[in-house]
């Protein structure tokens, strides 16, 4: 089974079987969106002369990949984040990447 996420204007199919839930919008402000693709990963969008996308996945611990496409949904650039990070986190803020370490997970263990 596929959705069609038509909310940005482009027809972006999903496979739900492999992502396991189903995409909803849960922010949509002007040129801003962010979707929930599953209970463990979002997208984030955002429209201006050329598109930002950031991919999140939470697996408990959260890291992102951000690219940016042109209209026609070519993609330009894979950005990466200003630091090295094993677990880097993106976020879309007024129409510009926000970058944070999110390499201050604790791992102790419970055994």
């Amino acid at each position: 089974m596929k959705i069609c996420l038509l909310s940005i204007g482009l027809s972006l199919l999903v496979d739900l079987f492999s992502l396991g839930g189903q995409p909803r919008v849960i922010e949509q402000e002007g040129n801003y969106e962010r979707i929930a693709l599953t209970d463990s990963t979002t997208m984030e969008i955002y429209q201006g002369d050329s598109i930002l996308v950031v991919f999140t996945a939470c697996a408990p611990q959260c890291s992102s990949r951000a690219r940016i496409y042109n209209k026609e949904w070519q993609l330009l650039k894979t950005l990466e984040p200003p630091f090295s990070s094993i677990f880097p986190l993106a976020t879309i803020e007024n129409g510009k990447i926000v970058w944070k370490d999110n390499n201050t997970w604790n791992y102790q263990s419970t055994l």
